[in-house]
């Protein structure tokens, strides 16, 4: 058993930090047995600190669901004294996984939860809750001496202390800021008893799949519920957790820019032990030797999978996960134009193919980026729109362009598509002579190729008149006379440059517009 030495200065001040939380007022002679029941129990009843941690249970919250965990009781004593915690009675620790990034605020609330409804109905009594949160962790399943249990204000990494750790409620910005110097993300306590029974949680920039740890406390030491109510949903830039973790089995398939080893992890229910397999290449799960905690670091991709056993080694269940090298994989960029009709912005939508298996087996995380080509027939592209995670581009001016298509934050595996040429055309003009549309002609920006030919047609077909694309356009008339107000059509020829090695090809637009008299 763990044995935790105290000095007796030490001793004194944890006491003296019980903080009136159990509104008992001592004699002189109670307070003598309090003292010495306080220094037993400190000796011989404090939890290992060094792998009490590895007990957490997942933890989220999400706005759908009402999500409430058990306390813990009977172990008054805890684990002494954490950060800003002077005691850590009947401690509960759980983790939580990162799933959109942004900032995180939590209120954490305990109570006796007497209807069962893991809701906090108004005769419901609620329990002092205090807690400690360390991160980011790239899994759950940490040495628990990397937890630090005091703060650093000096940063020299030393003389670490519980002393000098604040409480968030006396200095908000205190871990926010980083001003503790080491792991621990927040910390908070109430003083007395009376105070209010909300605790609140910040974490200032998290990022998808980032585990944190929360060790949360039980002063009154009544069976009851824990709940974390993220307040901050609703807002812009706020992070959301993943509550997937809340299911058996093992995380989602996982995809990297060649980057190893990769961290993956699992959990059942109830497991003490676990085994770890990789899919051979034929379908056949072959044990990892070794490979028995819920955490395992791979440095190859392939398919594994994690069986957990119960205390009488029956099996809980097995699971799987992909582990896919994205960096080498080649996309390939298409694109569609929604109007071809030139009406002066326009949509593009990215279309890319790939290997069968990264959008079949889910990994779709692409983003997109759109350049455009400034310089006549140089094809010198700058970024237009920067990447994003929708392949469609919206109110794109007439011009050239490339869609640059990777696997999100993987540049070694970008796309390109051939270049796409945009030209403008007015949609109606109107030739009465008074300077303002008074002929019509297509919009051809400088940086592009002028094209070979245009022609005008009526709507039964005919041909009405040849353009050339450098002069003032048509005027509106057919062999000396005007034309009526009607809609008319056309059709443009280029040779358009499909690529920067100036591959070129015959291309032809049509559509139509209206003249107005």
């Amino acid at each position: 058993m763990f044995i935790e030495f105290i000095t007796f200065s030490s001793f004194i001040r944890k006491l003296a930090n019980i903080r009136y939380k159990n509104m008992i007022k001592l004699t002189p002679q109670i307070s003598l047995f309090f003292v010495l029941l306080f220094f037993r129990n400190a000796i011989f009843y404090s939890q290992d600190f060094d792998i009490a941690c590895r007990t957490a249970e997942p933890f989220c919250s999400d706005a759908a669901l009402d999500l409430t965990f058990a306390n813990t009781i009977g172990d008054v004593d805890g684990l002494g004294e954490v950060g800003c915690l002077n005691t850590t009675p009947n401690p509960s620790w759980f983790f939580m996984r990162i799933d959109t990034a942004g900032e995180l605020v939590f209120d954490i609330r305990q109570w006796v939860d007497e209807d069962g409804d893991n809701r906090l109905d108004r005769q419901e009594r609620q329990l002092d809750v205090d807690f400690i949160a360390w991160g980011p962790f790239n899994t759950s399943f940490v040495v628990c001496d990397i937890l630090e249990r005091g703060c650093d204000l000096n940063g020299d990494g030393e003389n670490i202390r519980p002393a000098e750790c604040v409480n968030n409620v006396d200095d908000p910005d205190f871990y926010i800021n980083n001003d503790d110097n080491t792991n621990i993300i927040d910390c908070s306590y109430a003083r007395t008893s009376d105070e209010n029974f909300i605790e609140t949680f910040t974490i200032p920039n998290a990022q998808s799949g980032e585990y944190y740890l929360v060790l949360i406390t039980n002063f009154a030491d009544e069976s009851g519920v824990i709940q974390l109510d993220q307040t901050n949903l609703d807002e812009d830039d706020a992070g959301t957790t993943d509550c997937s973790v809340l299911v058996d089995g093992v995380g989602p398939d996982i995809a990297t820019c060649g980057e190893f080893p990769v961290a993956i992890q699992g959990r059942f229910g109830g497991a003490v032990r676990y085994q770890w397999y990789q899919d051979d290449g034929t379908g056949n799960f072959v044990p990892i030797a070794g490979a028995t905690d819920p955490f395992l670091e791979v440095n190859q991709p392939g398919t594994y999978q994690l069986e957990g056993f119960d205390i009488s080694d029956v099996s809980l269940g097995t699971d799987s996960l992909q582990v896919l090298d994205v960096s080498t994989v080649e996309i390939t960029v298409g694109y569609r134009i929604d109007e071809e009709s030139f009406n002066g912005v326009y949509t593009i939508t990215a279309e890319i193919t790939t290997i069968p298996d990264i959008q079949a087996d889910g990994f779709t995380d692409f983003e997109y980026r759109l350049d455009r080509d400034l310089e006549d027939d140089a094809l010198d592209f700058f970024t237009f729109r920067d990447f994003q995670s929708s392949p469609i581009f919206e109110n794109v001016p007439p011009g050239d362009y490339q869609i640059v298509a990777r696997y999100a934050n993987c540049p070694t595996n970008e796309g390109e598509s051939i270049v796409i040429m945009i030209l403008g055309y007015p949609k109606y003009f109107t030739p009465n002579g008074d300077n303002f549309h008074d002929t019509w002609n297509v919009i051809n920006p400088e940086d592009q190729p002028t094209p070979s030919l245009i022609y005008i047609f009526d709507r039964n077909g005919k041909l009405l008149k040849q353009l050339n694309p450098a002069g003032s356009g048509w005027d509106g008339t057919y062999n000396g006379s005007l034309m009526p107000s009607s809609q008319y059509w056309f059709r443009v020829e280029f040779n358009e440059q499909l690529d920067r090695d100036a591959t070129r090809a015959r291309r032809v637009f049509s559509g139509s517009f209206s003249l107005i008299r």
